[in-house]
């Protein structure tokens, strides 16, 4: 998967240079990829944190790459399940850039953002969080045939502060860990996906309780269970789109 970048050309016009911007090819889509069957659902995009060379956090006998992956899949079950359409990141270990990511969470209008991950800190330190973005970045700008840029306003794009609610509400639920809250945090995934994105530490490796229970596989299917139902409440919330009003003829 690669970044694209617009190719930029010349071209003369009554007597004045004039930039003509032109787009490389579309970048290709995930090879995991579901359509959904319902329209009026978003599709979710899954992040398995981590991968390949960057293993992430290592801890009492864990790896991260390896939990985000497995739990990742089965949030991905779960939601196609449901009749959501799903994008993964990643479906293996491999190596994939957070640059990538972004890329493959800009290329759907109606989506959300999941990033999966897991806690490194001290040997007490406890708990799940989930971290969203206040000020994103727009994607790179549209382009016009005569090479003038259309601004994006970032405020349009929404901050994923309510998705996150949601989200930590039903993991703490569901698993009773330690609830360290939603935050406000300059994560480059979060940051630079335009649809609501949220960043999840779904417990710290460096806890040997926490670390056990991580291990378990029914544990980690508590998780993708709480997140889940944390997506599916957050798009219950949202106002649903009204019916476009009907033409009556009226009779003389």
């Amino acid at each position: 998967m690669r970044n694209t970048m617009p190719c930029v050309g010349l071209v003369v016009l009554v007597g004045s240079l004039t930039f003509v911007i032109t787009p490389d090819e579309e970048p290709s889509k995930p090879k995991h990829y579901t359509a959904s069957g319902k329209e009026a659902l978003p599709l979710i995009v899954i992040d398995a944190g981590h991968g390949g060379k960057d293993v992430g956090a290592r801890n009492n006998g864990l790896v991260e790459k390896d939990l985000t992956l497995d739990l990742a899949r089965r949030v991905d079950k779960r939601l196609q399940s449901l009749g959501f359409g799903t994008v993964m990141t990643r479906n293996d270990d491999s190596y994939v850039s957070l640059a990538e990511r972004a890329v493959v969470g800009n290329q759907y209008d109606n989506a959300l953002f999941v990033s999966l991950h897991f806690n490194q800190g001290g040997g007490v330190a406890s708990g799940v969080e989930t971290f969203y973005e206040t000020e994103k970045v727009p994607p790179e700008a549209a382009w016009t045939w005569i090479g003038f840029f259309n601004k994006s306003d970032p405020s349009r794009f929404e901050s994923g502060e309510t998705l996150a609610g949601y989200i930590q509400t039903a993991l703490v639920l569901r698993t009773e860990a330690t609830n360290r809250g939603i935050k406000a945090r300059d994560l480059y995934v979060v940051r630079h996906v335009r649809a609501p994105a949220v960043l999840i530490e779904a417990g710290f490796l460096s806890n040997a309780v926490e670390a056990r229970l991580l291990g378990n596989g029914e544990y980690r299917e508590r998780l993708a269970t709480a997140i889940v139902e944390g997506v599916m409440s957050y798009v219950k919330s949202r106002p649903q789109p009204t019916e476009p009003s009907r033409l009556v003829k009226l009779e003389h």
